[in-house]
């Protein structure tokens, strides 16, 4: 037997089904919060993250999608692909966020980072992430934390960043 159910009623049931079996996003990404970083976080055109070093960081900043780098201060973040292989600009062209990009040994599945005034740079074994959360005009939005050594074996970890930059 049939019951007739009123249209408005039975769509709002509908709707209401729907939402509850999607699951809202995920709470971290690449080891980093999905929330937006705010102006209380990094202003804008700035990066800001703990070294562990004691250094404080908080750096001009802009990204280019032609070489999908973020550069912080003399901080650089190569993010060619993320974790899947994709293509970084292409996914930010398409509004496709969060992405996340594991830092390490660069390759078809992960950036990396290098601390130009330092040499640091990660590595296969200094890695962490980068989680690209969203965009607002030309201005790229994220946060990180990966480990860096330079040549003479020093370490270097940056932990809690943020950054809202500029396209250059």
């Amino acid at each position: 037997m049939l019951v007739a159910m009123p249209t408005r009623a039975f769509v709002a049931v509908a709707i209401g089904s729907l939402l509850a079996a999607c699951p809202g996003p995920p709470a971290e990404l690449c080891g980093q919060s999905t929330v937006l970083p705010s102006d209380d976080d990094v202003a804008d055109g700035r990066g800001h993250a703990t070294r562990s070093d004691g250094v404080d960081f908080d750096e001009p900043g802009t990204w280019s999608a032609q070489s999908l780098s973020v550069t912080i201060g003399t901080l650089d973040m190569i993010l060619t692909n993320d974790e899947g292989g994709d293509d970084v600009a292409t996914l930010i062209e398409a509004g496709a966020f969060p992405i996340c990009v594991p830092i390490g040994a660069r390759s078809e599945q992960s950036g990396s980072a290098n601390l130009v005034d330092g040499g640091f740079v990660s590595a296969a074994d200094h890695t962490g992430g980068v989680a690209i959360l969203g965009r607002d005009g030309d201005t790229l939005l994220g946060r990180f934390s990966f480990d860096l050594a330079n040549p003479a074996g020093t370490e270097l970890t940056f932990s809690d960043g943020a950054f809202r930059v500029p396209q250059r």
